[in-house]
């Protein structure tokens, strides 16, 4: 392999790569503002610069190729002083609103400012300032701390697919902003402020809710589809504030959709069923786990009930499951539901050009491999069914005398059951999910599990042993 050497380290690159990727892999880290592995690479923010042996003048290193024998160095005086007024244009006109800024903590800007620039500013002329935009329901929008990197704007043209963010006027006077002011249309907005380099575009569902120094960050796989996208779930004291995407050359790249970035909600849903209940007149009554496990007991011991279980559990509770039907009741019928219309790996496919899919839940392909068959219709008639699922899982129309539900459930989904015993969300456990691709990834516990919710496994393990005691949570 071709060789150059950076800051006197000789170091192997393959044709292509630009000095900021061959820099990261000596363990050189390169400052960037507009730079970004998922876009194109435009180099105008200056901020990657370096010292090139033979070039007159400084090059940026995000759009120069690394060249057999090429001789870099990252740290001279004049890297130094030409990153210094980089950053001394870049501050000119940002506001000093550190500590109320979402962004504060994890700011490229701060940590460039820190590394790189000045401790004095020349500048005494007025700072420019704009309106605050609102760009739709996810994504707020703070001109007066956008530092042009055009990040937004590569990302809606590259990898949305929707030219929604504009830069219109010049020089000082320049904005970015929707095209005529719109709201953004794309299912990825939430990349939006991922991406962003400054606390220039913020979520909303975020804004002023936690500062991000001390947010807990656990990594872990979203459950909104089959894709499987690597994310991390940040959180702090037992309550998710934000999932962002984690990088996956294989799966998702850097990006992740609405749908899977804001899906945490529903486990922190107030109408949650988080407490063992049973239907009586008048509506519904708290039980305790033991007359709940000895309710199931008297219902179904000795039966055949029918199991319905969603695709949205994980491998080792779908084998549980199996488990216990084989020792409990041996030729119960068992299936898996999850999106209507959709029974198989081969009716899914690919919603749009970038990462969403079919099937909306994300152990699909799992839940084949175990050799669990499909609910064919979105009715199921039987006796007594017992259903088995994580939430995301959407629930088919059940014809029954009598209908146990175990899992995560909101009130709004109670209307067709009989008895509940609640269960653990994906961010409450870990586990194993298969993909569409048939990648096994894992999920990660990140909070613990609200009210009395217990893991599919300590219930069938209650409903197996009779003489098992029901204790608190694990």
């Amino acid at each position: 392999m071709p060789k150059c050497m950076i800051d006197g380290k000789e170091v192997e690159f393959t044709a292509g790569e630009n000095l900021v990727k061959v820099a990261k892999r000596a363990g050189v880290e390169i400052p960037v503002f507009c730079y970004h592995p998922g876009l194109s690479v435009v180099a105008q923010c200056r901020m990657c610069y370096v010292e090139v042996e033979k070039m007159p003048k400084l090059q940026t290193a995000c759009s120069t190729m690394a060249t057999e024998g090429m001789v870099v160095k990252t740290n001279s005086e004049n890297v130094k002083k030409g990153r210094a007024g980089t950053m001394e244009f870049l501050l000119l006109n940002h506001p000093l609103d550190c500590p109320i800024c979402d962004k504060a903590g994890e700011c490229d800007l701060q940590d460039n400012s820190y590394g790189y620039g000045s401790a004095y500013m020349r500048g005494s002329e007025e700072r420019r300032t704009y309106v605050d935009v609102n760009m739709g329901p996810v994504i707020q929008k703070n001109m007066n701390r956008c530092i042009h990197c055009t990040r937004c704007i590569r990302f809606g043209d590259e990898i949305a697919g929707i030219h929604e963010m504009v830069a219109i006027k010049r020089g000082n006077d320049i904005d970015i902003t929707t095209i005529d002011g719109k709201t953004l249309q794309t299912e990825y907005a939430g990349n939006y402020s991922d991406i962003c380099p400054t606390g220039s575009l913020t979520l909303k569902d975020f804004r002023f809710k936690k500062r991000a120094w001390m947010l807990k960050k656990t990594t872990t796989v979203c459950e909104g589809c089959s894709k499987g996208c690597n994310m991390e779930i940040q959180h702090e004291g037992d309550v998710i504030y934000r999932c962002v995407p984690l990088e996956n050359l294989d799966v998702n790249r850097y990006w992740m959709c609405d749908e899977g970035r804001f899906n945490y909600q529903h486990t922190q849903d107030p109408t949650r069923i988080i407490e063992p209940k049973v239907k009586a007149e008048g509506g519904w009554k708290t039980i305790s786990w033991e007359d709940g496990i000895l309710g199931i007991k008297e219902e179904i011991d000795g039966q055949k009930p029918t199991f319905l279980v969603g695709s949205d559990l994980t491998q080792e509770e779908l084998t549980h499951i199996k488990e216990y039907i084989a020792l409990q009741h041996p030729g119960a019928t068992i299936q898996h539901f999850g999106t209507p219309g959709l029974t198989s790996t081969q009716q899914d496919g690919a919603l749009d050009q970038i990462l969403r899919m079919k099937s909306k839940t994300s152990n699909l392909n799992g839940a084949e491999k175990l050799g669990i068959a499909p609910l064919m219709n979105d009715t199921i008639k039987a006796d007594t069914v017992v259903v088995m699922s994580a939430g995301r899982a959407k629930l088919p129309k059940i014809n029954a005398k009598r209908v146990i539900a175990v899992g995560v459930y909101l009130e709004g989904d109670a209307s067709q059951f009989d008895m509940i015993l609640p269960g653990l969300a994906f961010s409450e456990k870990d586990g194993t999910i298969v993909n569409h691709q048939g990648i096994e990834q894992k999920l990660k516990r990140a909070v613990l599990p609200r009210g009395k919710c217990k893991s599919l496994s300590e219930v069938l393990m209650l409903l197996t042993n009779k003489k098992a005691r029901v204790g608190a949570n694990p």
